[in-house]
Protein backbone atom coordinates (compact mmCIF):
# COMPACT_ATOMS: atom_id res chain seq x y z
CA UNK A 1 0.00 0.00 0.00
CA UNK A 2 1.19 3.05 1.14
CA UNK A 3 2.89 5.10 -1.04
CA UNK A 4 6.58 5.31 -0.58
CA UNK A 5 9.82 3.90 0.51
CA UNK A 6 11.49 6.29 2.92
CA UNK A 7 15.17 5.69 3.19
CA UNK A 8 16.92 2.48 2.45
CA UNK A 9 16.54 0.57 5.69
CA UNK A 10 12.77 0.72 5.58
CA UNK A 11 12.16 -1.93 3.03
CA UNK A 12 8.67 -1.34 1.68
CA UNK A 13 7.19 0.51 4.65
CA UNK A 14 4.35 2.85 4.05
CA UNK A 15 5.08 6.46 4.72
CA UNK A 16 3.76 8.78 2.12
CA UNK A 17 5.70 11.47 0.18
CA UNK A 18 6.11 12.11 -3.65
CA UNK A 19 5.94 13.42 -7.17
CA UNK A 20 3.33 15.12 -9.24
CA UNK A 21 2.78 12.84 -12.14
CA UNK A 22 0.45 10.52 -13.85
CA UNK A 23 -1.66 8.14 -12.00
CA UNK A 24 -4.10 6.41 -14.27
CA UNK A 25 -7.01 8.48 -15.49
CA UNK A 26 -4.97 11.66 -15.63
CA UNK A 27 -4.94 12.01 -11.84
CA UNK A 28 -1.99 13.70 -10.09
CA UNK A 29 -0.05 11.35 -7.81
CA UNK A 30 0.82 11.86 -4.17
CA UNK A 31 4.45 13.03 -4.03
CA UNK A 32 7.11 10.38 -3.24
CA UNK A 33 5.01 7.46 -4.49
CA UNK A 34 7.30 4.44 -4.56
CA UNK A 35 7.92 2.91 -7.97
CA UNK A 36 5.23 5.08 -9.56
CA UNK A 37 2.51 3.41 -7.50
CA UNK A 38 3.37 -0.11 -8.70
CA UNK A 39 3.49 -1.40 -5.11
CA UNK A 40 0.17 0.15 -4.05
CA UNK A 41 -3.10 -1.57 -5.10
CA UNK A 42 -5.07 1.58 -4.17
CA UNK A 43 -3.33 3.50 -7.00
CA UNK A 44 -6.13 2.89 -9.46
CA UNK A 45 -7.66 4.87 -12.31
CA UNK A 46 -10.40 7.39 -11.60
CA UNK A 47 -13.01 6.47 -14.23
CA UNK A 48 -15.94 8.50 -12.88
CA UNK A 49 -16.57 12.05 -11.73
CA UNK A 50 -17.06 12.95 -8.08
CA UNK A 51 -15.39 11.61 -4.94
CA UNK A 52 -14.11 8.07 -4.54
CA UNK A 53 -12.74 6.72 -1.23
CA UNK A 54 -10.35 3.73 -1.29
CA UNK A 55 -9.28 2.23 2.06
CA UNK A 56 -6.33 -0.13 2.18
CA UNK A 57 -4.19 -1.85 4.80
CA UNK A 58 -0.66 -3.22 4.81
CA UNK A 59 0.59 -5.87 7.22
CA UNK A 60 4.32 -6.54 7.27
CA UNK A 61 6.93 -8.52 9.15
CA UNK A 62 10.60 -7.62 8.94
CA UNK A 63 13.98 -8.27 10.47
CA UNK A 64 16.10 -5.13 10.92
CA UNK A 65 19.76 -5.52 11.90
CA UNK A 66 20.00 -1.97 13.31
CA UNK A 67 16.75 -0.49 14.58
CA UNK A 68 18.60 2.43 16.23
CA UNK A 69 20.34 3.67 13.04
CA UNK A 70 23.52 3.94 15.13
CA UNK A 71 27.07 2.58 15.35
CA UNK A 72 27.86 -0.18 17.87
CA UNK A 73 30.04 2.14 19.95
CA UNK A 74 26.99 4.36 20.56
CA UNK A 75 24.76 1.55 21.80
CA UNK A 76 26.50 0.55 25.08
CA UNK A 77 26.08 -3.13 24.28
CA UNK A 78 22.39 -2.86 23.36
CA UNK A 79 21.42 -5.46 20.74
CA UNK A 80 20.51 -3.48 17.60
CA UNK A 81 18.74 -6.30 15.73
CA UNK A 82 15.02 -6.91 16.08
CA UNK A 83 11.88 -8.40 14.51
CA UNK A 84 9.14 -5.83 13.83
CA UNK A 85 5.47 -6.30 13.05
CA UNK A 86 3.79 -3.35 11.33
CA UNK A 87 0.17 -2.58 10.52
CA UNK A 88 -0.43 0.44 8.29
CA UNK A 89 -4.01 1.39 7.33
CA UNK A 90 -4.46 4.09 4.70
CA UNK A 91 -7.36 5.96 3.11
CA UNK A 92 -7.04 7.39 -0.39
CA UNK A 93 -9.47 9.91 -1.85
CA UNK A 94 -9.81 10.63 -5.58
CA UNK A 95 -11.88 13.58 -6.78
CA UNK A 96 -12.73 14.99 -10.20
CA UNK A 97 -15.43 17.62 -10.69
CA UNK A 98 -18.13 17.19 -13.34
CA UNK A 99 -16.24 19.30 -15.91
CA UNK A 100 -12.89 17.67 -15.03
CA UNK A 101 -11.37 21.08 -14.26
CA UNK A 102 -9.99 20.11 -10.83
CA UNK A 103 -8.39 16.76 -9.98
CA UNK A 104 -7.34 15.69 -6.49
CA UNK A 105 -5.48 12.63 -5.23
CA UNK A 106 -5.06 12.58 -1.44
CA UNK A 107 -4.02 9.94 1.07
CA UNK A 108 -3.70 9.74 4.84
CA UNK A 109 -2.28 6.82 6.79
CA UNK A 110 -1.21 5.55 10.19
CA UNK A 111 1.77 3.27 10.83
CA UNK A 112 1.90 1.15 13.99
CA UNK A 113 4.99 -0.96 14.72
CA UNK A 114 5.68 -3.53 17.47
CA UNK A 115 9.26 -4.56 18.31
CA UNK A 116 9.78 -8.08 19.62
CA UNK A 117 12.90 -7.32 21.70
CA UNK A 118 13.13 -3.53 22.07
CA UNK A 119 9.52 -2.97 23.11
CA UNK A 120 10.35 0.56 24.23
CA UNK A 121 10.64 1.46 20.54
CA UNK A 122 7.01 0.59 19.76
CA UNK A 123 5.41 3.56 18.04
CA UNK A 124 2.52 4.93 16.03
CA UNK A 125 3.44 7.21 13.13
CA UNK A 126 1.38 9.16 10.61
CA UNK A 127 1.62 10.35 7.04
CA UNK A 128 -0.45 12.37 4.62
CA UNK A 129 -0.12 13.66 1.09
CA UNK A 130 -2.11 15.39 -1.60
CA UNK A 131 -1.68 16.12 -5.29
CA UNK A 132 -3.90 18.82 -6.82
CA UNK A 133 -4.06 19.54 -10.56
CA UNK A 134 -5.92 22.70 -11.61
CA UNK A 135 -4.43 22.97 -15.10
CA UNK A 136 -7.75 22.59 -16.92
CA UNK A 137 -9.35 25.18 -14.65
CA UNK A 138 -6.60 27.70 -15.39
CA UNK A 139 -6.83 26.85 -19.08
CA UNK A 140 -10.33 28.34 -19.09
CA UNK A 141 -8.57 31.69 -18.74
CA UNK A 142 -5.28 30.90 -20.53
CA UNK A 143 -5.48 27.89 -22.88
CA UNK A 144 -2.57 25.51 -22.37
CA UNK A 145 -1.73 26.75 -18.85
CA UNK A 146 -0.61 24.29 -16.16
CA UNK A 147 -0.92 24.61 -12.38
CA UNK A 148 -0.23 21.88 -9.82
CA UNK A 149 0.07 21.88 -6.04
CA UNK A 150 1.33 19.10 -3.78
CA UNK A 151 1.88 18.70 -0.06
CA UNK A 152 3.33 15.83 1.99
CA UNK A 153 3.76 15.27 5.70
CA UNK A 154 5.11 12.48 7.88
CA UNK A 155 5.76 11.78 11.55
CA UNK A 156 8.11 8.91 12.33
CA UNK A 157 10.93 7.97 14.73
CA UNK A 158 12.82 6.69 11.68
CA UNK A 159 13.97 9.80 9.75
CA UNK A 160 14.73 8.82 6.14
CA UNK A 161 17.89 9.54 4.18
CA UNK A 162 16.34 9.19 0.72
CA UNK A 163 13.07 8.66 -1.05
CA UNK A 164 13.89 5.25 -2.48
CA UNK A 165 11.92 4.21 -5.55
CA UNK A 166 11.42 7.77 -6.80
CA UNK A 167 10.53 7.61 -10.50
CA UNK A 168 9.67 11.27 -11.05
CA UNK A 169 13.12 12.26 -12.32
CA UNK A 170 13.07 15.24 -9.94
CA UNK A 171 14.12 15.97 -6.38
CA UNK A 172 11.05 15.61 -4.16
CA UNK A 173 12.28 17.02 -0.85
CA UNK A 174 15.44 19.23 -0.59
CA UNK A 175 16.06 17.99 2.97
CA UNK A 176 16.24 14.29 1.96
CA UNK A 177 19.54 14.16 0.08
CA UNK A 178 21.41 11.37 1.83
CA UNK A 179 21.98 12.32 5.48
CA UNK A 180 20.88 9.49 7.78
CA UNK A 181 20.00 10.60 11.31
CA UNK A 182 19.91 8.23 14.27
CA UNK A 183 16.54 7.06 15.56
CA UNK A 184 14.71 10.28 16.51
CA UNK A 185 11.08 11.39 16.52
CA UNK A 186 10.77 13.47 13.34
CA UNK A 187 8.10 15.70 11.79
CA UNK A 188 8.59 16.85 8.21
CA UNK A 189 6.46 18.63 5.63
CA UNK A 190 7.04 19.81 2.08
CA UNK A 191 4.63 21.85 -0.07
CA UNK A 192 5.24 22.66 -3.73
CA UNK A 193 3.44 24.52 -6.49
CA UNK A 194 4.35 24.77 -10.19
CA UNK A 195 2.91 27.12 -12.81
CA UNK A 196 3.26 27.39 -16.59
CA UNK A 197 1.66 30.15 -18.68
CA UNK A 198 1.93 29.98 -22.49
CA UNK A 199 2.99 33.18 -24.28
CA UNK A 200 2.83 31.54 -27.70
CA UNK A 201 2.70 28.07 -29.19
CA UNK A 202 6.41 27.54 -28.37
CA UNK A 203 7.20 29.86 -25.43
CA UNK A 204 6.01 29.55 -21.83
CA UNK A 205 6.61 31.46 -18.62
CA UNK A 206 7.39 29.05 -15.76
CA UNK A 207 7.60 29.36 -12.01
CA UNK A 208 7.73 27.17 -8.91
CA UNK A 209 7.82 27.53 -5.14
CA UNK A 210 8.70 24.96 -2.44
CA UNK A 211 8.62 25.28 1.33
CA UNK A 212 9.89 22.43 3.52
CA UNK A 213 10.57 21.96 7.19
CA UNK A 214 11.96 19.21 9.39
CA UNK A 215 11.64 19.06 13.19
CA UNK A 216 13.65 16.66 15.33
CA UNK A 217 12.73 15.50 18.84
CA UNK A 218 14.83 13.70 21.43
CA UNK A 219 17.09 10.88 20.31
CA UNK A 220 16.00 7.31 21.15
CA UNK A 221 19.55 5.95 20.99
CA UNK A 222 21.26 4.85 24.23
CA UNK A 223 24.66 6.51 23.76
CA UNK A 224 28.03 6.47 25.42
CA UNK A 225 30.14 9.60 25.67
CA UNK A 226 33.92 9.29 25.47
CA UNK A 227 36.77 11.54 24.53
CA UNK A 228 37.19 9.61 21.29
CA UNK A 229 33.49 9.42 20.41
CA UNK A 230 31.36 12.09 22.08
CA UNK A 231 27.65 11.76 22.47
CA UNK A 232 26.06 12.53 19.11
CA UNK A 233 25.44 16.23 18.67
CA UNK A 234 21.85 17.37 18.39
CA UNK A 235 20.11 17.28 15.06
CA UNK A 236 19.25 20.64 13.50
CA UNK A 237 15.58 21.41 12.95
CA UNK A 238 15.17 23.87 10.11
CA UNK A 239 13.12 25.42 7.32
CA UNK A 240 13.96 25.84 3.67
CA UNK A 241 12.21 27.59 0.81
CA UNK A 242 13.06 27.78 -2.87
CA UNK A 243 11.60 29.37 -5.95
CA UNK A 244 12.32 29.53 -9.66
CA UNK A 245 11.16 31.85 -12.44
CA UNK A 246 12.02 31.54 -16.08
CA UNK A 247 11.16 30.78 -19.69
CA UNK A 248 10.59 27.44 -21.42
CA UNK A 249 11.03 27.26 -25.21
CA UNK A 250 9.81 24.33 -27.30
CA UNK A 251 12.69 24.20 -29.79
CA UNK A 252 11.36 21.15 -31.66
CA UNK A 253 8.94 18.27 -31.23
CA UNK A 254 11.61 16.41 -29.25
CA UNK A 255 13.49 19.29 -27.58
CA UNK A 256 12.79 22.07 -25.10
CA UNK A 257 15.17 24.62 -23.57
CA UNK A 258 14.68 26.40 -20.23
CA UNK A 259 16.35 29.42 -18.64
CA UNK A 260 15.59 30.05 -14.95
CA UNK A 261 16.47 32.31 -12.07
CA UNK A 262 16.73 30.19 -8.89
CA UNK A 263 16.74 31.12 -5.23
CA UNK A 264 16.93 29.10 -2.00
CA UNK A 265 16.88 30.12 1.67
CA UNK A 266 17.89 27.87 4.57
CA UNK A 267 16.98 28.86 8.14
CA UNK A 268 18.68 26.90 10.93
CA UNK A 269 17.38 29.10 13.73
CA UNK A 270 19.90 30.56 16.17
CA UNK A 271 22.66 28.43 14.63
CA UNK A 272 22.71 30.26 11.31
CA UNK A 273 21.08 30.92 7.96
CA UNK A 274 22.27 31.06 4.37
CA UNK A 275 20.88 31.53 0.87
CA UNK A 276 21.76 30.88 -2.74
CA UNK A 277 20.91 32.96 -5.82
CA UNK A 278 21.76 32.06 -9.39
CA UNK A 279 20.76 30.96 -12.87
CA UNK A 280 20.15 27.65 -14.59
CA UNK A 281 20.08 26.42 -18.18
CA UNK A 282 18.14 23.24 -18.94
CA UNK A 283 17.58 20.92 -21.89
CA UNK A 284 14.93 18.22 -22.25
CA UNK A 285 14.95 15.72 -25.11
CA UNK A 286 12.42 12.98 -25.87
CA UNK A 287 14.00 10.12 -27.79
CA UNK A 288 10.69 8.26 -28.12
CA UNK A 289 7.30 8.10 -26.41
CA UNK A 290 8.95 5.85 -23.80
CA UNK A 291 12.38 7.46 -23.26
CA UNK A 292 13.29 11.00 -22.22
CA UNK A 293 16.36 12.87 -20.99
CA UNK A 294 16.72 16.08 -18.97
CA UNK A 295 19.86 18.00 -17.97
CA UNK A 296 20.18 21.21 -15.97
CA UNK A 297 23.25 23.17 -14.88
CA UNK A 298 24.26 26.54 -13.51
CA UNK A 299 25.95 28.48 -10.73
CA UNK A 300 24.70 30.19 -7.56
CA UNK A 301 26.10 32.74 -5.15
CA UNK A 302 26.24 31.37 -1.60
CA UNK A 303 26.01 33.85 1.29
CA UNK A 304 24.87 33.85 4.90
CA UNK A 305 25.90 33.73 8.54
CA UNK A 306 26.87 31.09 11.07
CA UNK A 307 26.40 31.70 14.80
CA UNK A 308 25.82 35.39 14.12
CA UNK A 309 28.99 35.86 12.05
CA UNK A 310 28.58 36.58 8.34
CA UNK A 311 30.85 34.74 5.92
CA UNK A 312 32.09 36.06 2.55
CA UNK A 313 30.04 35.13 -0.49
CA UNK A 314 31.27 32.39 -2.78
CA UNK A 315 30.17 30.75 -6.04
CA UNK A 316 28.75 27.22 -5.98
CA UNK A 317 27.98 25.00 -8.99
CA UNK A 318 24.82 22.91 -9.28
CA UNK A 319 23.28 20.58 -11.81
CA UNK A 320 21.06 17.58 -12.44
CA UNK A 321 20.64 14.77 -14.94
CA UNK A 322 17.60 12.52 -15.36
CA UNK A 323 16.98 9.62 -17.75
CA UNK A 324 13.48 8.10 -17.75
CA UNK A 325 12.16 4.99 -19.52
CA UNK A 326 8.53 3.91 -19.22
CA UNK A 327 6.65 1.38 -21.30
CA UNK A 328 3.94 -1.22 -20.49
CA UNK A 329 6.47 -3.70 -18.99
CA UNK A 330 9.41 -1.59 -17.76
CA UNK A 331 9.89 1.60 -15.79
CA UNK A 332 13.40 3.01 -15.20
CA UNK A 333 14.49 6.27 -13.57
CA UNK A 334 18.12 7.37 -13.23
CA UNK A 335 18.72 10.66 -11.43
CA UNK A 336 21.85 12.61 -10.48
CA UNK A 337 21.86 15.93 -8.63
CA UNK A 338 24.50 18.24 -7.22
CA UNK A 339 24.09 21.45 -5.25
CA UNK A 340 24.12 23.24 -1.91
CA UNK A 341 22.23 21.63 0.95
CA UNK A 342 22.17 22.44 4.68
CA UNK A 343 23.87 20.40 7.39
CA UNK A 344 21.35 18.49 9.48
CA UNK A 345 23.52 17.69 12.52
CA UNK A 346 26.59 18.70 14.55
CA UNK A 347 26.72 22.40 13.57
CA UNK A 348 25.40 24.93 11.06
CA UNK A 349 27.10 24.65 7.67
CA UNK A 350 26.47 24.77 3.94
CA UNK A 351 27.27 21.44 2.28
CA UNK A 352 28.03 20.63 -1.35
CA UNK A 353 25.97 17.51 -1.97
CA UNK A 354 26.13 14.93 -4.75
CA UNK A 355 23.35 12.35 -4.93
CA UNK A 356 22.35 9.66 -7.39
CA UNK A 357 19.42 7.26 -7.50
CA UNK A 358 18.22 4.40 -9.66
CA UNK A 359 14.76 2.84 -9.74
CA UNK A 360 13.45 -0.09 -11.78
CA UNK A 361 10.18 -2.00 -12.04
CA UNK A 362 10.13 -4.90 -14.49
CA UNK A 363 7.38 -7.34 -15.40
CA UNK A 364 8.72 -10.90 -15.41
CA UNK A 365 7.79 -13.85 -17.65
CA UNK A 366 5.79 -15.18 -14.68
CA UNK A 367 2.29 -13.77 -14.80
CA UNK A 368 1.60 -11.03 -12.20
CA UNK A 369 5.17 -11.18 -10.83
CA UNK A 370 7.10 -7.87 -10.89
CA UNK A 371 10.75 -7.26 -10.07
CA UNK A 372 11.71 -4.18 -8.04
CA UNK A 373 15.16 -2.61 -7.78
CA UNK A 374 16.28 0.65 -6.18
CA UNK A 375 19.61 2.21 -5.27
CA UNK A 376 20.70 5.55 -3.79
CA UNK A 377 24.00 7.27 -3.07
CA UNK A 378 24.60 10.57 -1.31
CA UNK A 379 27.79 12.35 -0.26
CA UNK A 380 28.23 15.86 1.15
CA UNK A 381 31.15 17.97 2.39
CA UNK A 382 31.34 21.44 3.86
CA UNK A 383 31.54 24.18 1.25
CA UNK A 384 32.20 27.90 1.27
CA UNK A 385 34.58 30.40 2.80
CA UNK A 386 33.37 29.55 6.33
CA UNK A 387 34.07 25.86 5.89
CA UNK A 388 36.03 24.52 8.83
CA UNK A 389 36.31 21.06 7.31
CA UNK A 390 35.74 17.85 9.22
CA UNK A 391 31.99 17.69 8.55
CA UNK A 392 30.73 15.21 5.96
CA UNK A 393 28.36 12.36 5.34
CA UNK A 394 28.22 9.43 2.93
CA UNK A 395 25.22 7.12 2.61
CA UNK A 396 24.87 4.19 0.22
CA UNK A 397 21.81 1.98 -0.01
CA UNK A 398 19.84 -0.32 -2.21
CA UNK A 399 16.92 -2.70 -2.27
CA UNK A 400 15.74 -5.58 -4.38
CA UNK A 401 12.48 -7.43 -4.27
CA UNK A 402 9.63 -9.13 -6.03
CA UNK A 403 5.94 -8.24 -6.00
CA UNK A 404 3.21 -10.74 -6.71
CA UNK A 405 -0.27 -9.54 -7.59
CA UNK A 406 -2.39 -12.15 -5.82
CA UNK A 407 -5.46 -10.32 -7.11
CA UNK A 408 -6.07 -6.87 -8.53
CA UNK A 409 -6.62 -5.66 -4.97
CA UNK A 410 -4.03 -7.71 -3.06
CA UNK A 411 -0.21 -7.48 -3.44
CA UNK A 412 2.44 -9.62 -1.73
CA UNK A 413 5.99 -8.21 -1.64
CA UNK A 414 9.27 -9.73 -0.46
CA UNK A 415 12.30 -7.44 -0.31
CA UNK A 416 15.84 -7.08 1.00
CA UNK A 417 17.52 -3.74 1.58
CA UNK A 418 21.00 -2.66 2.62
CA UNK A 419 22.35 0.65 3.90
CA UNK A 420 25.85 1.86 4.76
CA UNK A 421 26.19 5.13 6.69
CA UNK A 422 29.35 7.12 7.43
CA UNK A 423 28.82 10.46 9.24
CA UNK A 424 31.99 12.38 10.19
CA UNK A 425 32.40 15.33 12.58
CA UNK A 426 36.05 16.15 13.22
CA UNK A 427 37.66 13.16 14.93
CA UNK A 428 34.28 11.53 15.65
CA UNK A 429 32.94 9.00 13.18
CA UNK A 430 29.51 7.38 13.23
CA UNK A 431 29.52 4.47 10.78
CA UNK A 432 27.42 1.31 10.48
CA UNK A 433 25.75 -1.16 8.12
CA UNK A 434 22.06 -1.98 8.13
CA UNK A 435 20.23 -5.00 6.65
CA UNK A 436 16.45 -5.39 6.38
CA UNK A 437 14.44 -8.37 5.13
CA UNK A 438 10.71 -7.66 4.81
CA UNK A 439 7.49 -9.39 3.78
CA UNK A 440 4.41 -7.24 3.06
CA UNK A 441 0.80 -8.08 2.35
CA UNK A 442 -1.29 -5.15 1.10
CA UNK A 443 -5.02 -5.16 0.37
CA UNK A 444 -7.18 -2.37 -1.05
CA UNK A 445 -10.95 -2.28 -0.60
CA UNK A 446 -12.99 -1.05 -3.57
Amino acid sequence: MASIILGVGFGLCSLSQAQMGGMGGGMPSVPGTAFGGATDPSSIQATTDGLRIIPSVQVSERYDSNVFFASKSQLQGTAPGDFITTIAPQVRGLYTDHDKLVKVNASVGVVGSYYANNTGLNYVGANAGVGLDMSDLLSQWRPGARWTVSDTYFYSPQPPAFLLGNQSGEQINPLLTGFQAARTNTNANSVNTQLELPLSSTVRLTGSYTHSFIRYGASQVPQASTAQEPQAAGLISQDTQAYTAGVLVQASIQDSISVDFTSSDFDQGRLGAFSTRGGALGWTHRFSPAVSFKATGGVRELSGQSNGVRFPSTIAPFGSLAILWKDPTTSIALLYQSGITPSLAFRSAAMLNHSASFSLTQNTPIRDLVGLLGASYGVANEYGSNSGGGLSWTTVGGMGGVLYRVTQKMFLTLSYSYQNVDNVFGAARFAYDKHVVQLNLTHAFY
